[in-house]
């Protein structure tokens, strides 16, 4: 079980590539997590600005690889530059598999994301860019993919509580309480940040 920082507020999110899909926000405050889903990005920050999060953790590449200038397939610069950033390497070398943040499927989050993050930071919150499945595979707690109860399970032995553990909740908003998760560890500098100055970097938990 972690030992949880006291008087911390974080908010995770799971963001999806468009305002129409409903996408997993948490607060975790202290230990316990309050889940919900959430569309519109003015609904998003409005939610940001009245919790006031010591940090906003979101699942979503939050910048393009270095020389990249768009998202989109008719950047000059995709054959040259490529698809991936520093950081999805660093993941893979350590054999965590990520996906491109350019492939046409990821084009339009990447995109949301940026102005988003941009947007949080220009009313003065800390943003960092976390990867949920990556982060489960460091704690050694399942992935969604292995089935959401297992997921939830794993989130609770390690003393996150909250109504999620019995409530039908999405798998979104579970991936949402892994993120703020993630800004627990930022905030307790017990963290690894992947990638470079250039392209900005990903955060994972040091355990």
């Amino acid at each position: 079980m972690l030992k949880i920082q006291e008087h911390s507020k974080i908010i995770g999110i799971d963001l999806t590539g468009s305002e129409s899909k409903p996408s997993g926000f948490c607060l975790l405050e202290n230990a316990l997590a309050i889940t919900r889903k959430v569309r519109a990005d003015q609904q998003i920050l409005e939610l940001v600005d009245h919790f006031n999060p010591d940090v906003v953790s979101i699942d979503s590449p939050l910048s393009l690889p270095f020389g990249r200038i768009s998202p989109f397939d008719d950047d000059p610069g995709r054959n040259l530059y490529g698809i991936n950033r520093s950081c999805e390497r660093q993941l893979l070398a350590r054999g965590i598999r990520s996906y491109p943040p350019l492939i046409p499927s990821m084009q339009k989050l990447t995109q949301r994301g940026i102005k988003l993050a941009d947007a949080l930071r220009t009313k003065g919150f800390t943003v960092i860019e976390s990867f949920p499945g990556g982060a489960q595979d460091i704690l050694g707690i399942p992935r969604k993919s292995k089935g959401l109860e297992q997921l939830k399970n794993g989130l609770s032995l390690l003393g996150i509580s909250g109504e999620y553990i019995q409530a039908k909740v999405s798998h979104d908003e579970i991936d949402a309480i892994t993120c703020a998760l993630v800004g627990l560890f930022f905030l307790r500098g017990q963290f690894e940040a992947l990638g470079n100055e250039q392209e900005g970097y990903l955060i994972v938990p040091r355990l």
